[in-house]
């Protein structure tokens, strides 16, 4: 009902949307080094898909298996208030350098649940640290999103978030699967490594887009 209901509100906005421009022959929404931003994407879904697994699993062991969605809520929350404030004061610096630092900025809270599950066992460390590792979760979406829109070669835009949103969902899917298996061959504590690991993975592979890039771009020809 959300879905549909958040999908007829945008549809509506007639003022907003962009003009339709026809081009024959407009570039392939693959270039502009498109795939690198897909590895990011997948990765970054691979944190949400096994999450929710990973602390579904982890609340039914400790014996509080209906408190699960109370605790993903926590996540959901920080990234709520994170977005909008987000949105309310505006990004800051170029477009380029947002994904790579938001990204950072997921990662490393991403420890805290892990941590708190291994050391403690409690349940309510996880919550809190799932609501400051949420933080980020939105501005490094939007941030994104907005690389990809404005990367993508122009007539394109359609297939460009296209692939953006399948990358999401294929990380989401790959990071069901393998925090469910972490969680069934080691333990529900463990498997809070398997999101730490796919934030570390879209960190690094965002950091050597952009290295490869700045060195692409500061490169001069030597006569």
């Amino acid at each position: 009902m959300l879905l549909v209901t958040g999908v007829l509100l945008v549809a509506a906005q007639r003022s907003t949307e962009p003009p339709v421009r026809w081009q024959a022959r407009a570039g392939s929404p693959l270039r502009a080094r498109m795939p690198a931003r897909l590895a990011v994407r997948l990765a970054m879904g691979a944190v949400s898909g096994s999450m929710e697994v990973v602390t579904i699993a982890f609340a039914d062991a400790q014996g509080h298996r209906s408190a699960a969605g109370v605790v993903l809520a926590f996540r959901a929350a920080g990234s709520c208030v994170a977005g909008l404030l987000f949105g309310a004061l505006g990004p800051a610096g170029p477009a380029d350098a947002r994904p790579a630092r938001w990204v950072v900025a997921m990662t490393a809270p991403l420890a805290l649940p892990f941590l708190a599950a291994s050391l403690t066992g409690s349940l309510a460390l996880p919550a809190g640290a799932l609501l400051i590792s949420g933080t980020a979760t939105a501005p490094t979406m939007v941030a994104a999103v907005t690389l990809v829109e404005r990367r993508t070669p122009e007539g394109r835009l359609n297939g460009g978030m296209t692939l953006a949103v399948t990358g999401l969902l294929g990380g989401i899917a790959c990071g069901s699967a393998t925090g469910c298996r972490m969680v069934d061959h080691l333990s529900p504590a463990a498997g809070f490594g398997v999101p730490l690991t796919a934030a570390a993975v879209a960190l690094m592979t965002a950091l050597a887009r952009r290295g490869l890039r700045n060195r692409n771009g500061n490169s001069r020809p030597v006569h």
